[in-house]
């Protein structure tokens, strides 16, 4: 499954990510840059669940399960807003429409991944976890538990 693993300890909030989004979908970008107290920035993405509340929620029809996606379709949107209060990760937004990440498709790897100076993003699940991985381990070293 493709997804944008996000690695907050490299994301350095300058919303790049956002920009690139909104080129690419016509001005209405499907990423949204967190800032939390000038502390800490985390780009909020669609997680494209596996059971997508969020599809369940749409009674129209805009929101499907696309093999492994979770795709929208704007021309069925109602704007109820029904699927923004059904994702449990709020990265569902209604401006009158709905809008979300999708994952650049069908382009192999999403425009906000490419666009990161700090490369804070990744489609890559195995760089992702050994990023974590070695994350994990300087925090017990640091910690003195090793």
């Amino acid at each position: 499954m493709m997804r944008v693993y996000v690695d907050i300890n490299r994301c350095i909030g300058c919303r790049s990510c956002e920009v690139a989004c909104k080129r690419v979908h016509g001005g209405k970008g499907h990423v949204n840059v967190h800032i939390s107290e000038d502390r800490a920035s985390v780009p909020l993405f669609c997680h494209h669940c596996e059971e997508a509340a969020c599809t369940m929620a749409c009674y129209s029809g805009a929101l499907t399960k696309d093999g492994e996606r979770t795709s929208f379709s704007l021309d069925k949107c109602t704007g109820c807003g029904l699927c923004r209060l059904a994702c449990p990760f709020g990265v569902v937004w209604t401006d009158k429409l709905a809008h979300k990440c999708d994952l650049c498709a069908p382009n192999e790897t999403p425009t906000c991944v490419l666009t990161c100076p700090a490369q804070a993003l990744s489609n890559d699940y195995e760089l992702a976890l050994k990023r974590a991985r070695a994350r994990a381990g300087r925090a017990t070293i640091l910690g003195g538990k090793r």
